[in-house]
């Protein structure tokens, strides 16, 4: 070990404060600064859709595999989408295997209401035939390697995978109730808005970060994401606890969050189109 590791392992408030001082991160950024994106679509071939997003040293991979399923009573025109995050040990070991833990409900829950919240797609564009048949979207985030910042990596991660669905068309007869699926036509799913989430980690009241790594979260005091639309209005804000947010910091977090929207965007549409070429 050099005597910076050693310093990191055996000191790491101190290590880490030494770097805030000078307005920077361990890992060089400034503060308000995010991290590199590499998306790429497509890469689960079994899947209707899929992506894999590194942020920083963050790597989720998303696969969605489409069913045929029937139309709840109370909503006999809609379909579903169904989030579901899962953390296993070998991304990291603050994980453990067995059951879904509270971190990956939570990242599961916080999909599902990113979707609704922002109607990224009519639930009614998902109905096959009312009161008979429906798409259900299950889709499957998988964290491969853990360094902070899950929220946006997952919703990178699911938006991107959306956007690279193909379902093929079903046609139905109701003379001889047959339905049929033609896997050589396929169709892509009408989206109707694209959020960008960021998250900014809280180490004091008066210093802030913007994009987490692992190392960011652990000095924290908490982090709040916000979710914004492509027009850069503010769809929803999640915080599950920590340091509270003045109504300044909150102002400079959106404007911040602003600026990644037409980014991330812009990188999702450019690894989709490369998927077609």
């Amino acid at each position: 070990m050099t005597s910076l590791q050693v310093w990191r392992t055996f000191e790491p408030d101190s290590y880490y404060k030494t770097f805030l001082e000078h307005s920077k991160r361990p890992d060089s950024r400034n503060l308000s600064s995010f991290r590199p994106i590499n998306i790429k679509v497509g890469t689960v071939t079994t899947a209707e859709g899929s992506a894999t997003v590194r942020l920083g040293h963050t790597t989720v991979m998303c696969g969605i595999k489409a069913e045929i399923a029937t139309p709840t009573l109370r909503h006999p025109d809609e379909g579903f989408v169904v989030p579901n995050v899962e953390l296993y040990p070998c991304c990291s070991p603050m994980f453990k295997a067995g059951p879904p833990g509270e971190r990956a409900i939570g990242l599961s829950q916080f999909l599902k209401n990113v979707i609704t919240s922002a109607e990224v797609l009519l639930p009614s564009d998902l109905c096959i035939v009312p009161n008979k048949f429906a798409w259900c979207l299950y889709c499957d985030v998988v964290c491969l390697n853990y360094d902070g910042n899950l929220y946006d990596a997952s919703l990178i991660a699911l938006m991107a995978a959306l956007q690279n669905v193909l379902l093929p068309e079903v046609s139905y007869d109701e003379e001889s109730e047959r339905t049929t699926v033609s896997p050589e036509k396929t169709l892509p799913l009408k989206l109707k808005r694209k959020p960008v989430s960021s998250t900014f980690t809280m180490y004091s009241e008066s210093i802030q970060l913007v994009d987490p790594t692992a190392e960011d979260e652990e000095q924290g005091g908490g982090e709040v994401t916000l979710v914004l639309l492509e027009d850069g209005s503010l769809c929803t804000i999640h915080k599950p606890g920590g340091h509270s947010i003045a109504s300044n910091f909150l102002d400079k977090f959106i404007d911040l969050a602003r600026k990644r929207v037409t980014l991330v965007n812009s990188a999702i549409h450019k690894a989709v189109a490369e998927r077609k070429v």
